[in-house]
Protein backbone atom coordinates (compact mmCIF):
# COMPACT_ATOMS: atom_id res chain seq x y z
CA UNK A 1 0.00 0.00 0.00
CA UNK A 2 1.30 3.27 -0.83
CA UNK A 3 2.49 5.36 1.73
CA UNK A 4 2.78 9.51 2.83
CA UNK A 5 6.38 10.11 4.01
CA UNK A 6 7.62 13.32 5.19
CA UNK A 7 9.30 14.92 2.78
CA UNK A 8 12.78 16.80 2.53
CA UNK A 9 11.30 19.89 2.13
CA UNK A 10 14.67 21.91 1.97
CA UNK A 11 18.63 21.95 2.90
CA UNK A 12 19.37 21.58 6.47
CA UNK A 13 16.04 20.19 7.60
CA UNK A 14 16.15 16.91 9.42
CA UNK A 15 12.99 16.12 10.97
CA UNK A 16 9.14 17.83 10.95
CA UNK A 17 6.58 17.87 13.42
CA UNK A 18 3.09 16.51 12.55
CA UNK A 19 0.51 19.58 13.63
CA UNK A 20 -2.82 18.79 12.34
CA UNK A 21 -4.48 16.19 10.01
CA UNK A 22 -6.51 17.62 7.13
CA UNK A 23 -8.41 14.79 6.24
CA UNK A 24 -9.54 11.38 8.81
CA UNK A 25 -9.39 7.63 8.19
CA UNK A 26 -11.83 7.31 5.29
CA UNK A 27 -11.74 10.38 3.64
CA UNK A 28 -11.68 10.43 -0.65
CA UNK A 29 -7.92 11.93 -1.50
CA UNK A 30 -7.64 14.06 -4.99
CA UNK A 31 -4.22 13.66 -6.42
CA UNK A 32 -1.97 17.05 -4.89
CA UNK A 33 -4.74 18.05 -1.96
CA UNK A 34 -3.19 18.82 1.06
CA UNK A 35 -3.19 15.95 3.64
CA UNK A 36 -1.14 17.64 6.83
CA UNK A 37 0.27 20.20 8.21
CA UNK A 38 3.49 19.92 9.55
CA UNK A 39 6.12 22.55 11.41
CA UNK A 40 9.84 22.68 10.48
CA UNK A 41 12.34 24.90 12.01
CA UNK A 42 11.54 27.22 9.32
CA UNK A 43 7.63 26.82 8.57
CA UNK A 44 4.33 25.20 8.96
CA UNK A 45 3.80 24.40 5.54
CA UNK A 46 0.92 21.73 4.22
CA UNK A 47 1.83 18.14 2.44
CA UNK A 48 -0.35 16.97 -0.46
CA UNK A 49 -1.09 13.55 -1.65
CA UNK A 50 0.97 12.64 -4.57
CA UNK A 51 -2.05 10.64 -5.77
CA UNK A 52 -5.39 9.67 -5.92
CA UNK A 53 -7.15 7.21 -3.16
CA UNK A 54 -8.43 7.04 0.03
CA UNK A 55 -7.03 7.59 3.74
CA UNK A 56 -6.68 4.51 5.14
CA UNK A 57 -4.18 4.99 8.03
CA UNK A 58 -2.47 7.70 10.40
CA UNK A 59 0.79 6.26 11.17
CA UNK A 60 2.08 9.72 13.44
CA UNK A 61 -0.42 11.56 15.52
CA UNK A 62 -0.39 15.34 15.65
CA UNK A 63 2.54 16.75 17.90
CA UNK A 64 5.04 14.03 16.84
CA UNK A 65 7.99 14.49 15.82
CA UNK A 66 9.97 12.27 13.01
CA UNK A 67 12.89 12.45 10.48
CA UNK A 68 12.83 13.32 6.60
CA UNK A 69 11.45 10.02 4.72
CA UNK A 70 9.29 8.42 7.60
CA UNK A 71 5.94 7.14 6.40
CA UNK A 72 3.56 9.37 8.54
CA UNK A 73 0.18 8.05 6.74
CA UNK A 74 -1.15 4.89 4.28
CA UNK A 75 -3.44 5.82 0.99
CA UNK A 76 -4.80 3.08 -0.59
CA UNK A 77 -4.21 4.73 -4.58
CA UNK A 78 -7.42 4.39 -6.68
CA UNK A 79 -7.13 1.12 -8.32
CA UNK A 80 -5.33 -0.73 -5.66
CA UNK A 81 -6.74 -3.58 -4.31
CA UNK A 82 -8.63 -2.70 -0.59
CA UNK A 83 -6.52 -4.39 2.30
CA UNK A 84 -8.37 -7.47 3.05
CA UNK A 85 -9.78 -5.96 6.66
CA UNK A 86 -11.89 -3.84 4.88
CA UNK A 87 -13.08 -5.62 2.03
CA UNK A 88 -15.91 -8.18 1.19
CA UNK A 89 -18.84 -8.77 3.88
CA UNK A 90 -19.89 -11.86 3.07
CA UNK A 91 -18.85 -14.43 5.33
CA UNK A 92 -16.93 -17.69 4.40
CA UNK A 93 -18.92 -20.69 4.39
CA UNK A 94 -16.81 -22.00 7.39
CA UNK A 95 -15.69 -19.91 9.42
CA UNK A 96 -11.86 -20.21 10.64
CA UNK A 97 -10.99 -20.30 14.68
CA UNK A 98 -10.05 -17.20 16.02
CA UNK A 99 -5.97 -17.45 16.99
CA UNK A 100 -5.67 -17.72 20.48
CA UNK A 101 -4.51 -14.07 22.26
CA UNK A 102 -0.90 -14.19 23.07
CA UNK A 103 -0.29 -13.59 26.85
CA UNK A 104 0.63 -9.64 27.85
CA UNK A 105 4.25 -10.97 28.26
CA UNK A 106 4.30 -12.66 25.01
CA UNK A 107 4.12 -9.00 23.33
CA UNK A 108 6.09 -8.36 20.52
CA UNK A 109 8.78 -6.18 20.11
CA UNK A 110 7.78 -3.08 18.34
CA UNK A 111 10.32 -1.90 15.39
CA UNK A 112 12.81 0.89 16.59
CA UNK A 113 11.71 2.51 13.47
CA UNK A 114 8.28 2.96 14.97
CA UNK A 115 9.36 5.71 17.59
CA UNK A 116 9.63 9.00 16.91
CA UNK A 117 12.87 10.99 17.96
CA UNK A 118 11.35 12.49 20.64
CA UNK A 119 10.13 9.47 22.05
CA UNK A 120 13.51 7.54 22.03
CA UNK A 121 14.81 10.74 23.44
CA UNK A 122 12.83 10.42 26.38
CA UNK A 123 12.96 6.90 26.76
CA UNK A 124 16.99 6.66 26.86
CA UNK A 125 17.00 9.77 29.56
CA UNK A 126 15.18 7.82 31.50
CA UNK A 127 16.82 4.16 30.68
CA UNK A 128 13.36 2.86 29.85
CA UNK A 129 12.77 -0.01 27.37
CA UNK A 130 10.08 0.94 24.58
CA UNK A 131 8.74 -2.32 24.61
CA UNK A 132 7.79 -2.49 27.72
CA UNK A 133 4.73 0.73 27.02
CA UNK A 134 1.83 0.21 25.32
CA UNK A 135 1.39 3.13 22.83
CA UNK A 136 -1.82 4.40 22.56
CA UNK A 137 -1.80 6.67 19.01
CA UNK A 138 -2.54 5.75 15.95
CA UNK A 139 -2.02 1.96 14.91
CA UNK A 140 -0.59 1.43 18.60
CA UNK A 141 2.41 3.93 17.90
CA UNK A 142 3.78 5.19 21.36
CA UNK A 143 3.43 8.58 22.16
CA UNK A 144 5.35 11.08 24.54
CA UNK A 145 2.29 10.48 26.55
CA UNK A 146 2.45 7.10 26.66
CA UNK A 147 6.04 7.10 27.65
CA UNK A 148 5.20 9.71 30.80
CA UNK A 149 2.45 7.65 32.04
CA UNK A 150 4.60 4.99 32.57
CA UNK A 151 7.51 6.53 34.13
CA UNK A 152 4.77 8.31 36.36
CA UNK A 153 3.09 4.51 36.75
CA UNK A 154 -0.34 5.85 35.51
CA UNK A 155 -2.29 2.91 33.83
CA UNK A 156 -1.54 2.76 29.97
CA UNK A 157 -4.10 4.46 28.36
CA UNK A 158 -5.76 2.32 25.80
CA UNK A 159 -5.45 2.52 21.77
CA UNK A 160 -8.97 3.29 19.95
CA UNK A 161 -10.66 0.12 18.62
CA UNK A 162 -11.83 0.62 15.30
CA UNK A 163 -15.19 -1.03 15.36
CA UNK A 164 -16.00 1.20 18.62
CA UNK A 165 -15.69 5.02 19.35
CA UNK A 166 -12.87 5.26 21.76
CA UNK A 167 -13.32 6.62 25.37
CA UNK A 168 -12.44 9.65 26.20
CA UNK A 169 -9.27 10.46 26.75
CA UNK A 170 -7.47 10.22 30.16
CA UNK A 171 -5.81 13.84 31.06
CA UNK A 172 -2.22 14.10 31.49
CA UNK A 173 -1.26 13.38 34.61
CA UNK A 174 -0.80 16.54 36.96
CA UNK A 175 3.23 17.21 37.70
CA UNK A 176 4.40 17.11 41.26
CA UNK A 177 3.24 19.81 43.58
CA UNK A 178 5.96 22.72 42.92
CA UNK A 179 7.01 21.31 39.61
CA UNK A 180 5.42 23.83 37.63
CA UNK A 181 3.47 22.54 33.91
CA UNK A 182 6.13 21.10 31.07
CA UNK A 183 5.76 22.91 27.92
CA UNK A 184 6.70 21.13 24.48
CA UNK A 185 8.67 22.54 22.71
CA UNK A 186 7.92 23.71 18.78
CA UNK A 187 10.12 22.06 15.69
CA UNK A 188 10.66 26.28 15.84
CA UNK A 189 11.80 26.56 19.15
CA UNK A 190 14.16 23.33 19.13
CA UNK A 191 15.62 24.82 15.74
CA UNK A 192 16.36 28.28 17.58
CA UNK A 193 18.30 26.39 20.87
CA UNK A 194 20.10 24.29 18.41
CA UNK A 195 21.48 27.57 16.12
CA UNK A 196 21.59 29.42 19.01
CA UNK A 197 23.63 26.68 21.15
CA UNK A 198 26.49 26.38 18.24
CA UNK A 199 26.66 30.25 17.83
CA UNK A 200 27.11 30.64 21.30
CA UNK A 201 29.46 27.90 21.28
CA UNK A 202 31.69 28.41 18.34
CA UNK A 203 31.60 32.53 17.86
CA UNK A 204 33.94 34.57 20.18
CA UNK A 205 31.85 37.84 20.24
CA UNK A 206 32.91 41.46 21.02
CA UNK A 207 30.20 44.27 21.97
CA UNK A 208 29.90 48.02 21.40
CA UNK A 209 27.16 50.25 21.44
CA UNK A 210 26.66 53.85 20.84
CA UNK A 211 23.99 57.04 21.06
CA UNK A 212 22.53 58.65 18.57
CA UNK A 213 20.72 62.10 18.31
CA UNK A 214 17.82 61.21 15.79
CA UNK A 215 15.71 64.60 16.59
CA UNK A 216 15.92 65.28 12.52
CA UNK A 217 14.92 61.93 11.51
CA UNK A 218 12.02 61.67 14.12
CA UNK A 219 10.89 65.56 12.72
CA UNK A 220 11.33 64.08 9.06
CA UNK A 221 9.19 61.27 9.71
CA UNK A 222 6.01 63.38 11.43
CA UNK A 223 6.09 65.61 8.64
CA UNK A 224 6.30 62.94 5.98
CA UNK A 225 4.56 60.10 7.13
CA UNK A 226 0.51 61.33 6.02
CA UNK A 227 1.37 61.83 2.41
CA UNK A 228 3.90 58.76 2.45
CA UNK A 229 0.78 56.87 3.37
CA UNK A 230 -1.78 58.36 1.10
CA UNK A 231 0.58 57.49 -2.00
CA UNK A 232 2.20 54.10 -0.74
CA UNK A 233 -0.91 53.12 1.31
CA UNK A 234 2.01 52.27 3.95
CA UNK A 235 2.50 53.40 6.99
CA UNK A 236 5.78 54.96 7.52
CA UNK A 237 7.54 53.40 10.71
CA UNK A 238 11.54 54.11 11.40
CA UNK A 239 12.68 50.26 10.26
CA UNK A 240 13.20 51.13 6.61
CA UNK A 241 15.16 54.66 7.92
CA UNK A 242 17.81 52.24 9.72
CA UNK A 243 17.70 49.34 6.94
CA UNK A 244 19.01 52.39 4.34
CA UNK A 245 21.36 54.10 6.65
CA UNK A 246 23.08 50.20 7.41
CA UNK A 247 22.97 49.08 4.24
CA UNK A 248 24.68 52.26 2.74
CA UNK A 249 27.40 52.19 5.73
CA UNK A 250 27.80 48.97 5.10
CA UNK A 251 29.11 50.11 1.08
CA UNK A 252 31.31 51.98 3.03
CA UNK A 253 32.35 49.33 5.29
CA UNK A 254 32.56 46.17 3.93
CA UNK A 255 34.13 43.81 5.81
CA UNK A 256 30.96 43.77 8.13
CA UNK A 257 29.12 42.53 5.36
CA UNK A 258 30.81 38.94 5.26
CA UNK A 259 31.39 35.11 6.36
CA UNK A 260 33.89 33.70 8.55
CA UNK A 261 34.94 30.36 7.99
CA UNK A 262 38.71 28.78 8.47
CA UNK A 263 39.85 29.24 5.30
CA UNK A 264 39.27 33.07 5.31
CA UNK A 265 36.82 35.62 5.45
CA UNK A 266 34.50 36.20 2.31
CA UNK A 267 33.15 39.69 1.84
CA UNK A 268 29.71 39.46 -0.02
CA UNK A 269 29.46 41.83 -2.72
CA UNK A 270 25.36 41.53 -1.83
CA UNK A 271 23.80 43.55 1.14
CA UNK A 272 21.06 41.15 2.00
CA UNK A 273 19.35 42.16 4.88
CA UNK A 274 18.21 39.56 7.96
CA UNK A 275 15.42 41.26 9.59
CA UNK A 276 14.52 39.71 12.84
CA UNK A 277 10.76 39.22 13.49
CA UNK A 278 9.19 37.53 16.76
CA UNK A 279 6.63 35.69 16.37
CA UNK A 280 4.15 33.23 18.30
CA UNK A 281 6.47 29.99 17.74
CA UNK A 282 9.57 31.54 18.18
CA UNK A 283 11.82 33.97 16.23
CA UNK A 284 12.30 34.39 12.39
CA UNK A 285 14.40 35.96 10.34
CA UNK A 286 13.20 36.64 6.48
CA UNK A 287 16.34 38.08 4.75
CA UNK A 288 15.27 41.08 2.38
CA UNK A 289 17.41 40.97 -0.57
CA UNK A 290 19.48 43.78 -2.40
CA UNK A 291 18.36 46.09 0.64
CA UNK A 292 20.99 48.53 -0.79
CA UNK A 293 19.35 49.61 -3.88
CA UNK A 294 15.50 49.97 -2.79
CA UNK A 295 14.06 53.18 -2.13
CA UNK A 296 11.93 53.70 1.18
CA UNK A 297 8.96 52.93 -0.12
CA UNK A 298 10.07 49.85 -1.25
CA UNK A 299 11.63 49.06 2.02
CA UNK A 300 8.24 49.90 3.73
CA UNK A 301 6.18 47.38 1.75
CA UNK A 302 9.32 44.70 1.58
CA UNK A 303 9.47 44.91 5.34
CA UNK A 304 5.67 44.70 5.81
CA UNK A 305 5.29 41.89 3.29
CA UNK A 306 8.02 40.05 5.07
CA UNK A 307 6.67 40.47 8.93
CA UNK A 308 3.06 39.67 7.83
CA UNK A 309 4.39 36.34 6.49
CA UNK A 310 6.55 35.31 9.14
CA UNK A 311 3.96 35.66 11.31
CA UNK A 312 1.66 33.60 9.27
CA UNK A 313 4.21 31.74 8.82
CA UNK A 314 3.93 31.49 4.72
CA UNK A 315 7.68 32.21 4.07
CA UNK A 316 9.58 29.73 1.99
CA UNK A 317 12.77 28.59 2.71
CA UNK A 318 15.02 30.38 0.16
CA UNK A 319 13.38 33.71 2.22
CA UNK A 320 14.76 32.71 5.13
CA UNK A 321 18.43 31.63 4.17
CA UNK A 322 21.29 34.11 3.18
CA UNK A 323 21.65 36.92 5.06
CA UNK A 324 24.56 38.95 4.80
CA UNK A 325 24.16 40.94 8.31
CA UNK A 326 21.13 40.64 10.63
CA UNK A 327 19.29 43.57 11.95
CA UNK A 328 17.08 43.40 15.29
CA UNK A 329 14.74 46.62 16.14
CA UNK A 330 14.72 45.68 19.81
CA UNK A 331 13.56 48.99 20.48
CA UNK A 332 9.74 47.63 19.24
CA UNK A 333 9.88 46.63 22.90
CA UNK A 334 11.35 49.59 24.37
CA UNK A 335 14.87 48.03 24.92
CA UNK A 336 17.60 50.53 25.33
CA UNK A 337 20.57 47.68 25.11
CA UNK A 338 20.63 44.80 23.55
CA UNK A 339 23.62 42.20 23.31
CA UNK A 340 22.34 39.64 20.69
CA UNK A 341 24.16 36.17 19.62
CA UNK A 342 26.02 36.41 15.98
CA UNK A 343 23.89 34.26 13.83
CA UNK A 344 26.19 31.35 12.02
CA UNK A 345 27.41 32.68 8.71
CA UNK A 346 27.59 35.88 9.34
CA UNK A 347 30.06 38.70 11.25
CA UNK A 348 27.72 40.89 13.00
CA UNK A 349 24.27 41.85 13.91
CA UNK A 350 23.16 45.56 14.36
CA UNK A 351 19.96 46.05 17.24
CA UNK A 352 18.14 49.72 16.62
CA UNK A 353 17.21 50.67 20.14
CA UNK A 354 14.22 52.29 21.45
CA UNK A 355 13.74 56.47 20.65
CA UNK A 356 13.33 58.44 23.60
CA UNK A 357 13.32 62.25 24.68
CA UNK A 358 15.60 63.33 27.04
CA UNK A 359 18.19 66.05 27.88
CA UNK A 360 21.52 66.68 26.37
CA UNK A 361 23.73 69.17 25.91
CA UNK A 362 23.11 70.85 22.52
CA UNK A 363 26.83 70.72 20.62
CA UNK A 364 27.99 74.57 19.94
CA UNK A 365 26.77 76.87 22.42
CA UNK A 366 27.05 74.06 25.78
CA UNK A 367 22.76 74.89 26.02
CA UNK A 368 20.63 71.89 27.16
CA UNK A 369 17.79 71.18 25.30
CA UNK A 370 15.23 67.87 25.28
CA UNK A 371 16.59 65.74 22.32
CA UNK A 372 15.17 62.13 20.95
CA UNK A 373 18.01 60.00 21.28
CA UNK A 374 18.34 56.23 20.39
CA UNK A 375 21.20 53.55 21.27
CA UNK A 376 22.80 51.70 18.25
CA UNK A 377 24.21 48.40 19.36
CA UNK A 378 26.47 45.39 17.30
CA UNK A 379 27.63 42.32 17.78
CA UNK A 380 30.56 40.88 16.24
CA UNK A 381 32.98 37.65 15.33
CA UNK A 382 36.20 39.09 16.85
CA UNK A 383 37.40 36.08 14.45
CA UNK A 384 36.99 38.23 11.74
CA UNK A 385 36.54 41.89 13.02
CA UNK A 386 38.53 44.05 15.42
CA UNK A 387 36.94 46.34 17.25
CA UNK A 388 38.31 49.54 15.29
CA UNK A 389 36.77 47.71 12.29
CA UNK A 390 33.36 47.77 14.30
CA UNK A 391 33.88 51.11 15.86
CA UNK A 392 34.13 52.90 12.56
CA UNK A 393 31.29 51.31 11.12
CA UNK A 394 29.38 52.43 14.27
CA UNK A 395 30.91 55.68 13.99
CA UNK A 396 29.73 56.15 10.16
CA UNK A 397 26.23 54.79 11.45
CA UNK A 398 25.46 56.95 14.13
CA UNK A 399 26.83 60.29 11.94
CA UNK A 400 24.46 59.30 9.15
CA UNK A 401 21.35 58.72 11.09
CA UNK A 402 21.89 62.71 13.10
CA UNK A 403 22.76 64.14 9.54
CA UNK A 404 19.48 63.59 8.58
CA UNK A 405 17.30 66.67 8.84
CA UNK A 406 13.49 67.53 8.86
CA UNK A 407 13.77 69.47 5.75
CA UNK A 408 15.12 66.37 3.96
CA UNK A 409 13.64 64.56 0.83
CA UNK A 410 13.04 60.81 1.64
CA UNK A 411 15.58 58.62 0.40
CA UNK A 412 18.63 61.42 0.18
CA UNK A 413 21.78 59.93 -0.14
CA UNK A 414 23.02 60.94 2.96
Amino acid sequence: MPSLTMPNIGEGVTEGEIVRWLKQLGDPIARDEPVVEIETDKAIVEIPSPFEGTLTSILVAEGETVPIGAAIAEITATGDEAPEAAAPEAAPSVPAPAPAEPPPSARPERPAGRYSPAVRRLAAEHGLDLSLVSGSGANGRVTRQDVLRFLEGAPPAEAAAPPSPPPPAAPAAAPPPGEGEPVRLSATRRAIARHMSEAHATIPVAWMAVEADVSGLVELRRRARDAFEEAHGLRLTFMPFFVQAIARTLREHPALNASYSEDGVLRHERLDMGIAVATDSGLLVPVLRAAGSKSLAELSRELQDLAERARARTLTREELVGATLTIDNTGAFGSLISQPIVPLGQVAIVTTEAIRRELRVVRGDDAFAVRSVMNLAISFDHRALDGAEAGAFMATLKTRLEAIGPDDPLDAGA
